[in-house]
């Protein structure tokens, strides 16, 4: 069996990783305890002892509104530890995966977004993103890169939970309508992940699921399935709220190259937060 490790383990995309490769690999499954991916010596130690066929990076910082005071910490983060992840990986031979972002895009397409257009990210955690993909090209030529968006998924916050927090708690919902994406659910994500990797995809993809939404419009879906009573939710422009980092948007990423490579048709967004609402039911997470 080879063997396969994964940073960010605890993350929300970690932890499904984990979920879907065990049994197909031998995992060491480590997060910043083990390996603090920003340190050189960390990822040369990690990578060189454990021999693995496969490192999926998950480790991230992920936090968009304070990297724009925390800049220098996302980089180091996202570029510097992408960067010293990819160098391991080329010195022993792993193949590399890792996940990037709709946010290295500005939201002036009119279509959906293919791997090929040019990056022009709006904020500063996209610039730490676009970095990253940067870095991991120059390091790694021998790696696989999955750019996704608007993620959710049990293991950690996300919009949804969001949501369902505030209208528990009986809050007015002011949510932004005016930003086009698509909902994916990690879950989802790591299927497709192994789907690729099964059929030796190298190079950049995009996978989200299929359709497209707006925050209002998960919002107000996730609340007519999970949430009996009324709730006070109203649409807003992202010129009227004050978000530190500014947003792509249209930021739809676009999937026929994955469709291609893999032959599957990922599954429309409502599906995926149906199933998603009804799992954390089962669990109690959801009323």
């Amino acid at each position: 069996m080879e063997r396969m490790l994964i940073t960010g383990a605890n993350g929300l995309l970690g932890r499904e990783i984990a979920d879907r490769f065990r049994g197909e690999y031998e995992l060491l499954a480590i997060d910043f305890a083990e390996c603090d991916v920003t340190r050189p010596a960390d990822c040369r130690r990690v990578i060189g002892d454990f021999r693995p066929a496969v490192v999926v990076h998950c480790a991230a910082y992920t936090a968009v509104d304070r990297a724009e005071e925390e800049e220098a910490k996302a980089l180091a983060v996202n570029r510097d530890g992408t960067r010293n992840v990819a160098r391991e990986c080329r010195e022993h031979g792993a193949l590399v995966v890792t996940f990037g972002t709709d946010y290295i895009f500005d939201g002036s397409s009119s279509r959906p977004y293919a791997e090929d257009d040019p990056a022009s990210p709006l904020s500063a955690y996209g610039r730490s993103k676009w970095e990253a993909e940067e870095a991991l090209r120059t390091e790694a030529p021998d790696h696989l890169l999955i750019r996704s968006q608007w993620l959710f998924g049990p293991y950690g916050r996300n919009f949804i939970f969001a949501v369902l927090d505030r209208a528990g708690r009986g809050e007015p919902l002011r949510v932004v309508s005016d930003q086009r994406g698509c909902p994916t659910y990690a879950r989802d994500l790591a299927a497709a992940a192994k789907r690729l990797l099964d059929a030796g995809a190298r190079g950049t993809f995009h996978f989200s699921n299929e359709g497209e939404a707006t925050w209002y419009d998960l919002a107000a879906f996730v609340l007519s399935r999970a949430v009996p009573g009324p709730v006070s939710l109203s649409p807003a422009r992202t010129a009227e709220l004050s978000y530190p980092a500014p947003r792509p948007l249209y930021s739809v990423l676009g999937k026929g190259k994955y469709r291609k490579a893999t032959g599957e048709v990922p599954r429309r967004w409502e599906e995926a937060v149906t199933e998603f609402l009804k799992t954390m039911r089962e669990r109690g997470n959801v009323g």
